[in-house]
């Protein structure tokens, strides 16, 4: 193939996927994403095309063969967080895309767009599926989680999250709380006639942190952050309530119930909610051999051997691997993620694509053996 072709090619398919202002909240930008790749894949002869929608989250499944289960399943997300309407512009400049969405993970999907195209017409195309959805930034329930509910299974999973392309194998769970504790209110010039919650605030951030203390460096532990305070309505008066919002990234060997127990402990007689538990942890093995087979791929493709690693935010390959199904993050070069400046590298892209196109083909053939 054409290297200057399929370099063209992919930085135009992710330039046009960056147009698009694909937030949760403009369903109508969400679904002209997927019309863009579901048009681009009624272009290719031989795959299987099904659309699905939850709740104005639309997304499609492309499959190789007529199957359910292919042996390889490759996922990428069409949504972004939101941005600055120039972000929605991409701009091309020294061998990067800028915009929302270059990064993660616009890039990657134009790749899996291009992919799908070219394993097809293969003589005989390898046994993959590409999954395309819109709601991995909010969750994920409505796109990724929804179609393992459906049945779509697969030996091997791979989300083509930014990773530089290195192996994510491992991520960190989330579970969130408010916690509300509870005071007796009293005249602002009268402390002793009341209970400040305030300060059972304090002296349970204290205990938080002794349980959980704040990294002031990356480090593979549970970190619990605290993120809102709410409570008090005037200047003069002891509140009779204050919550506080945690935000907690956790590690596989420590449960949400575990780490409720030890926030119940920190915060003795206050109200506690678990208002999220679906950041489930990323967890493969990292000695599958599917790693071992992408791994050659990479050392093929790029002379050098991938590393193998361990993240902190979550993705949706997380609900594969808690289904017991070897799942990974894998993807491009890029910095910026969310911000205002973020880009993807071009040469990143191409190889990206090489690095699949290679893994789908001898996968394939060795699952068959």
């Amino acid at each position: 193939m054409n290297d200057a072709s399929l370099r063209r090619e992919i930085t135009d398919l992710a330039c046009d996927l960056i147009a698009f202002e694909s937030t949760a909240d403009h369903p109508s930008e969400l679904k002209a994403a997927i019309d863009y790749v579901e048009q681009y894949a009624r272009q290719i002869d031989g795959v299987l095309i099904r659309r699905y929608e939850v709740e104005q989250k639309p997304g499609l499944m492309v499959t190789l063969r007529d199957t359910h289960t292919p042996a390889l399943l490759l996922n990428g997300h069409l949504d972004v967080v939101a941005a600055r309407a120039e972000q929605y512009r991409p701009v091309v400049r020294d061998g990067r895309i800028y915009g929302r969405g270059s990064q993660d993970m616009k890039g990657a999907c134009a790749v899996l767009m291009r992919l799908m195209k070219d394993l097809a017409a293969a003589p005989q195309p390898p046994d993959v599926g590409f999954m395309y959805v819109t709601d991995e930034e909010i969750g994920g329930f409505h796109g990724t989680s929804y179609l393992l509910e459906q049945g779509w299974r697969t030996r091997f999973f791979i989300a083509a999250e930014p990773t530089d392309l290195n192996i994510c194998y491992a991520a960190k769970g989330m579970v969130r709380f408010d916690v509300t504790l509870h005071g007796k209110p009293a005249h602002g010039s009268r402390p002793w006639d009341g209970v400040n919650p305030i300060l059972l605030l304090r002296d349970g951030l204290q205990a938080l942190e002794r349980r959980f203390p704040t990294p002031t460096e990356a480090v593979w532990a549970t970190t619990a952050v605290p993120t809102v305070v709410r409570g008090g309505e005037t200047l003069n008066r002891i509140p009779e309530t204050v919550t506080l919002s945690l935000d907690i990234r956790h590690i596989p060997e420590e449960t949400p119930d575990e780490i409720e127990a030890a926030v119940r402990a920190c915060f003795p007689g206050a109200t506690v909610v678990r208002n999220s538990n679906g950041g489930i942890p990323l967890l493969t093995d990292p000695n599958d051999p599917h790693l071992a087979r992408l791994a050659a791929s990479v050392e093929r493709i790029t002379g050098r051997q991938p590393a193998f690693y361990r993240e902190h935010y979550g993705s949706d390959a997380r609900f594969y691997s808690g289904a017991g199904i070897p799942a990974i993050c894998f993807g491009p070069v890029g910095a910026g993620l969310h911000s205002d400046e973020e880009w993807v590298d071009i040469a990143s892209l191409e190889r990206l694509y090489r690095i699949l196109y290679d893994f789908a083909r001898v996968a394939a053939h060795e699952d068959q053996e």
